[in-house]
């Protein structure tokens, strides 16, 4: 004879309700994901024209590198969105890229605030607050996608 283990209590959860629940958490946060990646790229559909506007000005080129920036991160963010969303273990290569993407960003910035002469150049290598964030909470969702993917969760 198998052992009957004991019903459950009011508040008791089983694995497989913390897996279904981190499922539909990972789903969400897909949803929201999706709309974060549509907003970065309003975004940089704004820079781009910010930055031919200013150089229409002022007869120089821009430095585009924010606004390329926010294409690549739009696109990552969007797709890993809907990788997430669908619960699909295809989210881990755009999260993965999104991170390398961030980290390489965040590195140049650094090293051009390094090497600014100026009080200009310095505010423009100014690594934003938002970026920072963005590239922590990247960084945790891409750990807890390849978390989801050891347990099964995301297939």
């Amino acid at each position: 004879m198998t052992p009957v283990s004991p019903p459950l209590q009011w508040g008791e959860t089983t694995y497989v309700d913390a897996m279904v629940l981190l499922e539909w958490l990972l789903r969400l946060f897909g949803v929201f994901w999706i709309l974060g990646g549509f907003l970065t790229l309003q975004q940089a559909r704004q820079s781009n024209f910010l930055d031919t506007a200013l150089e229409k000005i002022t007869q120089k080129p821009e430095d585009r590198l924010v606004t390329r920036f926010l294409w690549i991160c739009g696109s990552f963010t969007l797709c890993s969105g809907l990788g997430l969303a669908l619960a699909n273990r295809l989210a881990l290569l755009p999260l993965i890229l999104l991170v390398l993407v961030q980290g390489i960003y965040l590195t140049i910035q650094a090293r051009r605030f390094d090497r600014a002469q100026t009080d200009e150049a310095r505010e423009d290598a100014q690594i934003s607050s938002a970026t920072r964030n963005a590239f922590g909470v990247s960084l945790g969702v891409t750990i807890v996608a390849f978390i989801a993917m050891k347990l099964g969760i995301l297939r």
